[in-house]
């Protein structure tokens, strides 16, 4: 059986969560977990960073004033950065990404996480107010690549970072080329293949 965990939660790195990262490696290597990369803008959060975790970053859709797709560009409030204890994992080291050092890096994908363009929600009580509302973060992003996972079956970071890097990319990624989550020149910005903020892009099919 083939399993998704999605995490819609975190905290910032501490010097032991190396201990902690055997809680997310699948001895049969059949659970993918993903976890939200955080809100805040840039910054590497816990347990995202783990080299066993999809990190999944944020970005916004924008909309023509009829309602149709124009755009996709990086979220400001997407978490992303550099880990500070953990080490580059064998799959971003094929990659090569720049500026890693060595280190792991995050996130790894993204998912609309802008509350502006979030995900519409009906309540029966929310706040004694019963209606819909539109919900975002990227605590809203993790599940919904843990549901891509339950759709294609194959859907991890060996593969994620095997399928970028084929000719065919753009079969699997929508790559975020715009915006910014930070001041921290190059670690803030989006870009061409990889950057901090929303990894590897988001999703154009479940069939990795």
């Amino acid at each position: 059986m083939l399993l998704s965990v999605p995490m819609s939660w975190g905290g910032e790195e501490f010097p032991d969560e190396l201990s902690l990262d055997s809680h997310f490696k699948s001895a049969t290597n059949k659970i993918t977990f993903f976890a939200s990369a955080g809100d805040d803008g840039a910054g590497v959060s816990w347990p995202a960073v783990a080299p066993n975790v999809v990190a999944v970053g944020g970005t916004t859709l924008n909309f023509s004033a009829n309602g149709q797709f124009k755009s996709e560009t990086a979220w400001y409030g997407s978490g992303g950065g550099v880990s500070a204890y953990e080490s580059e994992p064998a799959y971003q080291k094929a990659y090569n990404i720049p500026k890693a050092q060595g280190r792991r890096a995050i996130p790894d994908v993204a998912y609309d996480a802008d509350p502006h363009s979030g995900l519409a929600v009906y309540s029966s009580n929310l706040n004694s107010n019963k209606g819909w509302y539109v919900f975002g973060g990227t605590s809203a992003g993790a599940p919904q690549w843990a549901a891509i996972k339950s759709l294609g079956l194959a859907a991890d970071n060996n593969k994620f970072y095997l399928d970028k890097a084929t000719k065919a990319n753009g079969y699997f990624f929508r790559d975020i080329k715009s915006g910014s989550n930070g001041d921290c020149g190059y670690y803030c910005a989006a870009r061409s293949h990889y950057d901090y903020v929303t990894g590897l892009g988001s999703p154009l099919t479940v069939k990795f």
